[in-house]
């Protein structure tokens, strides 16, 4: 993943309605490219163009999956939780709040269990 994206660049991917509608169906459940080319109605090429950059602005988790038969394939989920936009005296104020990394969340859990 690359640094997370500038609020413009934020606001140019999500004018894009392919775009939204990959993160939308990988916010509850990550997806393969076929699966979201079949789920949100666009050709394989155009899921193949926008993943790569939701993945390289750091909206979407790759994650590989290997299937019982030893297939591997590319697995997406949307990482965009909340974006809060406040206007104020000096100017907007852009909040982007991103889902924690597995990873991040298992140790925090374990964190939580040794305190108590």
């Amino acid at each position: 993943m690359t640094a997370e994206p500038s609020p413009p660049d934020l606001f140019a991917t999500l004018d894009d309605d392919y775009a939204r509608d990959i993160l939308v169906a990988t916010k509850t459940t990550r997806l393969s490219a076929k699966e979201l080319s079949e789920k949100c109605g666009m050709s394989r090429p155009t899921v193949s163009r926008r993943v790569n950059a939701l993945v390289e602005q750091g909206l979407l988790e790759e994650y590989t999956h290997v299937d019982p038969g030893g297939r591997h394939y590319r697995e997406y989920e949307a990482r965009l939780e909340r974006v809060e936009v406040l206007l104020r005296a000096e100017g907007f104020d852009v909040q982007i709040d991103w889902r924690p990394d597995p990873a991040d969340r298992l140790t925090s859990i374990f964190q939580d269990m040794r305190s108590d």
